[in-house]
């Protein structure tokens, strides 16, 4: 009978116990003035980001292809390699006033992606961010996906991760991503730390976030403000990360 009392009584503790650490997680520790999110400020701050707003939804070709043609496009792929084709298109990107375009060419990998058709996706990057090794840059296609890419000073295109980029900034310890999608029931979001090795980009998770940006900047000081449908939270200039209130909501 002891032991089973013994038993519940750890049970309730545990359960006390995690009910207070999501109670308190859930309040805002801090009360702060939150500005307007100010592009012409946002750019002052971090000179070497870019953004890019495309007037054309999405700039795509599908060319229908034989099986044999197919199998081609496919053989050029290692076994464990994605099979998508990443080329820095410089023309397409001087034509519309664009910092980067990657294209991107696959058979049924990603979302323009058709049956007996080799797709080419053409992307103006809405933000990237100019690195000593070259740019990072991303995009959002919401819930049909985007990426993170590199695009080294030779030109070479990486795809770095599928992710919806929503902002890229510096910090002393690396390049922080902020990401995420709200869709229907679904509001998750991240943030990604990359940092460089041999010139060679690295990507880590650095904190989930309450909810998918919804906007982001940084601050005088050098934190990044993040804001979501469920509030706001600071990434610290020495990378921790809390919850805020902003003054006036």
């Amino acid at each position: 009978m002891r032991a089973l009392a013994a038993k519940e009584s750890m049970k309730y503790f545990f359960i006390l116990f995690f009910c207070s650490f999501y109670s308190l997680a859930s309040v805002p520790k801090e009360k702060i003035h939150c500005p307007e999110y100010n592009e012409t400020l946002a750019l002052e701050l971090e000179p070497n980001k870019k953004y890019f707003k495309d007037t054309v939804r999405a700039r795509v070709e599908s060319v229908e292809a034989t099986d044999a043609e197919i199998f081609n496009f496919v053989e050029q792929f290692g076994e464990n390699e994605r099979r998508i084709k990443l080329t820095s298109n410089e023309s397409l990107a001087n034509e519309i006033g664009a910092t980067i375009v990657y294209s991107m060419e696959y058979y049924r990998d990603k979302y323009f992606g058709r049956k007996n058709h080799l797709t080419t996706h053409h992307v103006p990057a809405a933000v990237t961010y100019k690195t000593p090794y070259g740019y990072l840059a991303g995009d959002s296609q919401g819930e049909f996906g985007g990426e993170l890419v590199f695009v080294d000073n030779s030109g070479s295109v990486q795809l770095i991760q599928d992710m919806n980029v929503e902002d890229i900034y510096e910090f002393k310890f690396g390049y922080v991503v902020t990401e995420g999608l709200s869709h229907m029931s679904s509001d998750n979001g991240m943030l990604y730390l990359v940092t460089f090795l041999n010139k060679k980009p690295h990507l880590t998770k650095l904190f989930g976030l309450i909810g998918a940006p919804k906007s982001s900047l940084k601050l005088a000081n050098g934190d990044l403000l993040i804001n979501s449908r469920e509030g706001s939270q600071i990434l610290k200039s020495d990378g921790s990360l809390v919850r805020v209130s902003c003054k006036g909501s």
